[in-house]
């Protein structure tokens, strides 16, 4: 009779055990590789001539240095 009660509880107590430890298991997600993308700089509608960043559209300017800017037909002084 002892054998058979001591089978029962250790049957019983491994079940228990593997019941237990499924229920707590984390569950594996798939992770995805997401592929990097591209950001280039926006490029501008219209090509600008070089001057100062005041001057308009069709006004042409001669960098001087310094932040001194002479127009283009102005001449030698």
């Amino acid at each position: 009779m002892f054998k058979r009660m001591f089978t029962l509880l250790v049957i019983l107590s491994v079940a228990g055990i593997g019941v237990a430890d499924a229920a707590s298991k984390r569950k594996r997600h798939k992770t995805r590789a997401i592929p990097p993308t591209l950001n280039e700089p926006a490029r501008p509608a219209v090509a600008r001539t070089p001057g100062p960043p005041w001057a308009g559209p069709g006004e042409c300017y001669t960098d001087d240095g310094y932040g001194r800017y002479v127009l283009c037909g102005a001449g030698k002084e």
